[in-house]
Formats: C-alpha cells, structure tokens, sequence
C-alpha cells in the first residue's frame, strides 16, 4: 500500500473522529487535530502517525487549568505515553485502525492520570520527571570510602566513585582518557529508604531549599543528611557539590554550586552558610551506575550472582571461551571473587574458526589470551590465568570447578582426584555430543550425585544415551594428522549457554535437573529426558 493512499484512509479515520489535518511533522509524520475526551472534559489533541507502522503515534494534549503539575504517563508538554516502545506491535497493514486503537489507549492513560488514580506508577517514571545531564556512578551498593568525582571537562562528563583506580580501569577501557580529581566538587553521598516521586508542585525542584523540602516528605533523616553534607561542603570552601542519592531501588544524583566568603573564617562560614546554600539552585544528573553488582544484576534482578566465588574454568577452547565470557558476565571474578582459566594449550590458527579468540592470538597461549581478551570488556574482574597441565593446578580450595575440555577421560581424573583430596568441590562438565549433534552438562553438587563415570557401566555401556539410534562418526581434514570432528561455533556456544544456564539454577538452589541435553542436529530424537545421574556403587571415580 502506498503512502498516499494510507494517508488518505488515515485521514477518512481519524476525520470520523473529529481530527484534522494539520500538516507534516518535522521527521515527515502527518499530524492531526482534534479533541481527546477524559475525565468528565474534551481536551484539545494533537496526534502524529509514522506511516511506516514502526513506532508508535505521538499524541500530546493541551492540559486542563489546575491539572497536577507532575502526572503518571504525561509528559510536562502534554506527551502521553500511553504504551511502552516494543511492548506493541502494530498492523503495518492497517494503519488507520491501529491508530485509532492508540488514540483509545492513550484516553485511558489520560483519563486515569487527571483523576489521580496513578500516582503509584510515579516511582517508576520518576526519571522521565528528573532528567538531567549524565553521571556516571561507580559506587557499590556496600562501599562506604568517601565520595571522589573524576571530571571531564571539555566532555562535560562527570564520573564518581569511592575508588578512582578502579574507576581508571573502566575509564581506559572505555576509552576515555584525561579525568582528574577535581578538588573543587564535594562529592556527597546520601542514603535514603525511600522510594523517590515527583510531588505536586513546582517540579522538579528548582533550588536547594525547595529540594530539601521534598526530601521531608520522603524521607526527614535523609534531608537533614543531605542538608549537612552540604553545608560542610560549603564551610570546606567547595564551589560545587555532586550529590548520589542512593534509594531501595535506584539512584539519583544532583548538582549544586557554592558560594562561600573567603574572608570569613570556617566557623563564621558555616555559620552564614545556610541562607546562601538555601537560596542555591539545583541542577538534576541522570544517573548512569557504572558499578560492578549492578552490571551483573541488572539483567538478573533479584537472583544470586557469581561475585564473590572462586571458580576454576578448565579448558579454554571452543567450549570454554564463549563460556568464560558468559562466566564474567554473571559476576565472576567480582567482589573478591576470582576465575581462574587453566589450558596449557595455544591457539592454533586454524582453530579460529570456532573459537571466542581471533588470529591476532594465533600460537599463543589459550588461557593467557582468553584473560587479556575478557579483561578490555571486564577490567575490574579479578582473572587469573594458569597456562599449566590441569595436574599441576590446585584445585581443593574452589567454590566450583568446570571441566569445558570435552575429554571424558580428564573429566573422570578430575573427579578422582577431588575425591582423593576429602574436600567435595562443586563440578560441572560440558561437553559436545559427536560431530555436534547435541551438547550436554553434567552438575555433580553433593556427594550423593554421581559424575560422569556414573553415567556408564563397568564395561563401558552408556546408562544414559543421548539419541535414539547410532551416533554418527564423522572426520574431517587431510590427513591423519589433522583430523578433526568438525561442528559450527554455534554448538560450542549453545553448550556454553547450557553450562551457564545451569550454573545460574546452582546459584539460585535449585540444580535439578542435573543431566541436560540440548539437541543441536535436526532429524535425531533425544533418547533421555533430563534427569539426575545416581552415584554408582563403587565408582571407580567418584567413590572415597
């Protein structure tokens, strides 16, 4: 359908509803006129509509006199966002009558707002309320170290942290070169138990005195914190103060400038400092947190993260590299945590071709280069490389050990020699099925689970088979001493994403099931639900 002829039946549409043409918006939407009806009154409207279907129709309406200033799902210029982006879909085929359906929504949302019905949905919106130019916070939710702020001037950027080597890390990993301390800006941080929300009123706060006051109605312990920092700000000769406001479920940060007599003496500079710092103006930031639990949470929230663990990945290949990634994203190596990536091999070139590792680490060793590589994504996690035989590594001290090399016969030495030790350490082995049929993960989290010896008789019969019918037998290469079981890279990460889903169900309690098989080759039927493996009497392997 062209355009022409969908905005001539979006204009017969939209006519039967009182809208008018009016136009075409800067970025080529047309935009009609109208009225939108909600509580109890018609409101003067403007809708625009992306012809194409792929975003969603703007509509703006002119508020009512003694309409609350601050309102759920309505913009200060009358924007009324009455769907989230991407939460709809939209017919591209029915222009007209998809509009219409949003123009319905967008009343309701209206309608609701103006009668005050969804002040709630404020503390979710409330940044939509406090905007703001950008800082960047890279602060713990457990730090307590004072407040420094790393200040790009030409940028207009603003980064603060408790601990600026740290910070320096993620900036040159960021590539972003030149912030220093700057001495001049107090760096504050307050705690409140409150959840923030615009008031009613003048909005946002425009000076520090009409801040404070919001602060009251949120949270009075928290205001007089806030109004105390400041003012030693202002006494220690300060000309500025960032502020991180951190709440049960976000943060916020605000900027003030100070002014101070350098005349007066800190005692007498204190003293007359609360009138100025009242009459002070209030500039809002966007918070962007930078920290280390909230880049591992944030996509998880509510669920235990690596941080904190000691964790050994043995194996750094095909499995094992897009694993290690995974690994550092779910919190490895945070919080005095530690990954610790074992491979005595090196990077054959090519091997690139199914590897998380490019050719710029062709001959090089895999653990050594797997560390160099996540480390320019991961400064701050704490990645040690042990480019040594898995024999010669000690392993009796981890919170979790994962074999990603694929050989069943080191899975089994593994596990016999953590049986030796008398310490019980938490595995999980992840392997590829033949020529990348399917991939599997075996989780062994209490004695009483049996390994991966288990899983076949004395003899060598598999208890546990993953297809129904024979596994094919398939090489590839010239020559013997070049084959290989050729299978794409995306076997290797699905078997990554299998081991790290699984790692995540350890984490949160609930293992089972503790044998899983994803199949990855279409035309084979899986022969063996997922289930536990029980430990088999007098395993060779797993028997103390």
């Amino acid at each position: 359908m062209c355009g022409a002829s969908v905005l001539q039946e979006l204009s017969h549409a939209l006519g039967a509803r009182g809208f008018a043409y009016a136009g075409m918006t800067p970025d080529g939407w047309p935009r009609f006129q109208g009225r939108l009806t909600a509580a109890g009154a018609a409101h003067a409207a403007r809708v625009s509509v992306d012809l194409t279907g792929q975003e969603l129709p703007r509509v703006y309406v002119d508020l009512p006199a003694g309409a609350p200033p601050v309102m759920a799902h309505v913009g200060a210029n009358g924007f009324v966002c009455y769907a989230v982006k991407g939460s709809l879909v939209l017919d591209i085929f029915d222009i007209p009558g998809q509009t219409l359906a949003c123009l319905d929504r967008a009343a309701v949302v209206l309608d609701l707002a103006l009668r005050g019905e969804m002040q709630q949905d404020l503390e979710d919106e409330f940044f939509a309320f406090w905007g703001g130019e950008l800082c960047f916070v890279d602060v713990g939710p457990t730090d307590k170290s004072p407040l420094t702020v790393l200040h790009f001037e030409e940028a207009g950027l603003a980064f603060v942290t408790n601990n600026q080597e740290r910070t320096q890390r993620k900036l040159k990993a960021m590539q972003l070169h030149g912030a220093t301390e700057s001495s001049v800006i107090a760096g504050i941080k307050v705690v409140s138990t409150a959840k923030p929300k615009p008031t009613q009123g003048v909005w946002p706060p425009r000076t520090v005195n009409e801040l404070l006051r919001w602060q009251e109605l949120l949270d009075p312990k928290a205001r007089r914190d806030m109004e105390q920092q400041l003012l030693r700000a202002c006494a220690r000769g300060k000309r500025m103060a960032l502020c991180v406001v951190k709440t049960p479920r976000t943060q916020y940060a605000f900027w003030v400038p100070l002014t101070r007599d350098q005349k007066q003496s800190p005692a007498q500079a204190l003293a007359t400092a609360r009138p100025r710092l009242l009459a002070a103006k209030v500039y809002p930031m966007t918070t962007v947190r930078i920290d280390d639990d909230y880049a591992s949470q944030r996509n998880t929230p509510g669920k235990t993260t690596l941080a904190g663990k000691r964790i050994a990945l043995i194996g750094c290949g095909t499995i094992g590299g897009f694993l290690a990634e995974l690994l550092v994203k779910a919190g490895a190596g945070l919080d005095g945590g530690e990954l610790l990536l074992v491979d005595h091999d090196i990077l054959m070139p090519q091997n690139v071709g199914r590897h998380r590792l490019g050719l710029h680490y062709a001959l090089k060793n895999k653990a050594t280069s797997l560390k160099t590589e996540l480390t320019l994504g991961a400064p701050t996690a704490n990645l040690r490389d042990l480019p040594v035989k898995v024999q010669e590594a000690e392993l009796s001290t981890l919170d979790l050990l994962i074999d990603a090399t694929g050989e069943e016969s080191l899975s089994s030495q593994l596990t016999r020699r953590l049986s030796d030790s008398g310490k019980f350490v938490p595995s999980l082995t992840t392997w590829v099925e033949g020529p990348g049929v399917a991939v599997r993960a075996l989780l062994r989290d209490s004695q009483d689970q049996g390994c991966i010896r288990c899983m076949c008789r004395a003899h060598g019969e598999r208890l546990f088979p993953v297809v129904h019918g024979a596994m094919p037998d398939e090489l590839a290469g010239h020559g013997c001493e070049t084959l290989y079981v050729p299978f794409p890279a995306s076997v290797s990460i699905q078997a990554a994403c299998l081991a790290a889903d699984m790692v995540s169900d350890w984490l949160a309690g609930t293992p089972a099931p503790r044998l899983r098989t994803a199949l990855t080759r279409r035309g084979y039927i899986n022969a063996t639900e997922d289930t536990d493996v029980p430990r088999r009497e007098n395993c060779p392997a797993c028997s103390s």
